[in-house]
């Protein structure tokens, strides 16, 4: 009995250390120690996400905010760009170089010279600047991509200068797609992916890249947890996002124009229609926009829409009309809504579908121009670096934010590549 149960436990032994080999082997595969998991998913193929790097990254630039102070300039913050043509053009964000009085930029060959503003869309957090087409006749522009043909589970590449970190690279996927984000004008960004490319105080107004090394999104915001925010580890358990390159490029010509881009105007407050509204309010249809304010002088308002107005405790009262169509195309929700009315310019005549106590109406209007006493006050996200002994706590105003979404883009001191 004993010689059975001796032999018996050695097989055992020998199969547990069999197991044991098979298990240290398969996780321990060359180059993964100390991966983070969205960096190690793109290791399948480094050969591709280097050459994408090499040819990239002489287009995207080092951005430099100063402000006069007295006789002199000093230092207000810093981000990211990149070029988008041979002519010097520049696209960041908007917020990056909000309250420059000096823009200096920075090339990946250490060559700097200043850039003037052209246009600026602070609806969509964008804005294109100038530099001379001698500083760039020797580096290829970036090539702008399809955002719409973007998908979850995609490569996802990001470049910038993460805390004056100039020239560096994450990598992830396309964790998401037609998410929105408030803007200064409160009116939301619409079809803006999510990343999990490792995005920090720094990248903003950097490209994000697919596996053609072609841009699909311009990086923007990042999404923290404020109970748990620290300087010191700002980007861990962030979610990343970046205005589509398709609202860009529809914005392109008129950024080159040296204006500020006000977007089209309803002037409707809504709600997406959701099961709860529907039931509480008993909608005859499941799907379109709740029309719950109208501003006085809108367009909205001088075609008559309805408004329900706003019962107790804020929630939408009975009676509002319905948006179901704009011209003659569906629409479930306030952020299709939006991504709808941005085809179109300030003047333009759309037709919506209406449902109007129960019955289904169109109401022909011409757009306004986003009013500029509709704007918030610009929110500076542009900080410098903090010294040692402020990496504790932040103090408000240093992380301002937008309802659901953070914008902490300290911009940091710059430090050599």
């Amino acid at each position: 009995m004993y010689g059975v149960s001796k032999a018996f436990s050695l097989a055992i032994i020998s199969l547990s250390a069999a197991v044991i080999m098979v298990v240290i082997f398969a996780w321990q595969g060359p180059g993964l120690d100390n991966v983070t998991p969205s960096a190690s998913a793109a290791l399948f193929d480094e050969q591709l996400v280097q050459g994408i790097y090499d040819q990239a990254i002489q287009a995207v630039v080092d951005i430099n905010i100063d402000r006069k102070v007295e006789d002199s300039f000093g230092r207000l913050g810093f981000g990211s760009g990149f070029l988008v043509d041979s002519e010097g053009h520049i696209v960041t964000n908007n917020h990056v170089i909000q309250g420059a009085d000096r823009i200096r930029i920075s090339f990946e060959d250490g060559t700097s010279v200043e850039a003037e503003i052209l246009g600026t869309n602070p609806a969509n957090d964008l804005a294109m600047l100038k530099v001379s087409s001698d500083a760039v006749k020797d580096i290829k522009p970036l090539t702008l991509g399809d955002s719409n043909e973007t998908r979850p589970g995609q490569l996802a590449i990001a470049i910038g200068s993460p805390f004056g970190l100039g020239g560096s690279i994450t990598v992830g996927v396309i964790s998401g797609t037609d998410r929105t984000l408030n803007s200064d004008l409160s009116r939301p960004i619409s079809g803006v992916l999510q990343t999990d490319a490792l995005i920090n105080p720094g990248n903003s107004g950097g490209p994000l890249l697919n596996r053609q090394g072609h841009v699909v999104g311009i990086n923007t915001a990042i999404q923290v947890s404020l109970n748990d925010f620290n300087p010191r580890n700002l980007g861990r358990g962030s979610i990343g996002f970046a205005v589509p390159t398709n609202t860009l490029t529809t914005l392109l010509p008129r950024l080159k124009e040296s204006k500020v881009i006000r977007p089209p105007w309803l002037g409707i407050s809504a709600a997406s229609l959701e099961p709860l509204l529907v039931e509480a309010l008993d909608l005859p249809v499941d799907q379109g926009i709740y029309v719950t304010q109208v501003m006085n002088g809108s367009p909205a308002n001088k075609v008559g829409l309805i408004a329900s107005g706003l019962a107790e405790r804020g929630r939408p009262g009975n009676d509002g009309d319905i948006i179901i169509a704009v011209d003659g195309k569906n629409v479930t929700s306030v952020a299709g809504l939006i991504s709808m009315l941005n085809l179109h310019l300030p003047g333009d005549e759309v037709t919506l579908t209406v449902i109007r106590e129960g019955e289904t109406i169109l109401v022909p209007l011409n757009l306004g121009e986003w009013p500029k006493d509709r704007e918030l006050d610009p929110r500076p996200r542009n900080f410098l670096q903090p010294s040692p002994e402020e990496f504790t706590e932040p103090k408000s105003p240093l992380v301002p934010s937008t309802p659901g979404f953070e914008f902490p883009d300290l911009f940091p001191k710059k430090r050599s590549r």
